[in-house]
């Protein structure tokens, strides 16, 4: 075991040993491209504190992280959780891995194909290397003609390559009813995978393992950290971060998350855009080091709706 347990019930006064947060629209702003310098010394700060360690929850994987955070900054996801649970990393070393089945990935393709032929497809991310991203089921051609789509991808192939590919998207140019729609006939014709929106607006969509999700890689990082629910805090916007929102007593929204993330958080916390994470970060690396609760759980930003509370409970707790 590396940390004790001993806090209270629900969080309440709970000190924090392990906080994570999402990165897309959370911690790093869309079109930002990078951690900001105060994000990254706000995850410094934590990791320097005695006791507790920070790092990304994320859909990304680990190589995209080098760029995410920038080479000089690795330091700042030696531990995390990554491909919404699919990968558990504790300081630098993976402890879990797991991909989605490869044969029902490969009748996966074949029905986006029959379905929506060439402008929907499924996407494959190496989890160690960022240069062999990979576009499966079209052709090269069909990719050059759906920029909106395949922007960020340069090759092609029938069928998933072999190597360590644990992330799988769908991406497509159709509009986010359009995959919405999608998405209704993949959770009936594929029960062995569960589909998820990575962000409210997004028209991409998260494919993993049933059953995995950023709760399930949470678990195990806990259990390798002999530490407790109530000693974890983690943030996040988006419908992928929902399970480890509502399950997670101090669970942290930023202000511009989607409603159901805002209503199921406890606590809440400024804009993306305002580094809000890298000031709540800070806080818990000040509490740290006195056994207190970080300063952001202390200011009134508790939502009332918290654990414990009736399940017709509306949140009405400031946002930010």
């Amino acid at each position: 075991m590396l940390f004790s347990a001993n806090s209270t019930e629900k969080g309440r006064g709970a000190v924090i040993k392990l906080a994570l947060s999402d990165l897309d629209n959370t911690l790093i702003p869309y079109g930002q491209g990078r951690a900001s310098d105060a994000a990254i010394a706000a995850v410094r700060a934590v990791n320097a504190a005695p006791g507790v360690l920070a790092g990304p929850i994320s859909g990304r994987t680990v190589a995209m992280m080098s760029w995410m955070f920038e080479n000089d900054a690795a330091d700042c996801f030696q531990t995390g959780v990554f491909v919404n649970g699919q990968v558990v990393r504790l300081r630098g070393r993976v402890i879990y891995q797991e991909a989605p089945a490869r044969e029902s990935l490969e009748r996966l393709i074949a029905y986006l194909r029959k379905r929506d032929g060439e402008r929907t497809a499924l996407t494959a991310y190496d989890n160690d290397r960022e240069d062999s991203d990979i576009v499966v089921g079209i052709t090269n051609e069909e990719l050059a003609r759906h920029p909106k789509a395949f922007h960020a991808f340069r090759r092609t192939s029938a069928h998933i390559p072999a190597g360590t590919y644990v992330k799988n998207n769908i991406h497509s140019d159709h509009s986010r009813a359009h995959m919405e729609d999608l998405r209704h006939d993949l959770v009936r014709d594929f029960p062995e995978f569960d589909f998820v929106f990575p962000s409210a607006a997004s028209s991409t969509l998260d494919i993993l393992p049933a059953g995995v999700s950023k709760m399930s890689g949470l678990t195990i990082l806990m259990d390798q950290l002999g530490i407790g629910l109530n000693e974890v805090c983690v943030f996040g916007d988006s419908e992928n971060d929902l399970a480890i929102i509502e399950g997670v007593p101090n669970s942290v929204a930023v202000s511009n998350a989607a409603p159901k993330v805002a209503a199921a958080a406890r606590w809440h916390i400024g804009a993306v855009i305002e580094d809000a994470v890298a000031g709540a970060l800070l806080d818990i690396a000040a509490a740290a080091k006195t056994g207190a609760m970080p300063a952001f759980m202390r200011e009134g930003g508790e939502n009332p709706c918290d654990a414990g509370a009736p399940p017709t409970c509306v949140s009405s707790a400031p946002m930010g």
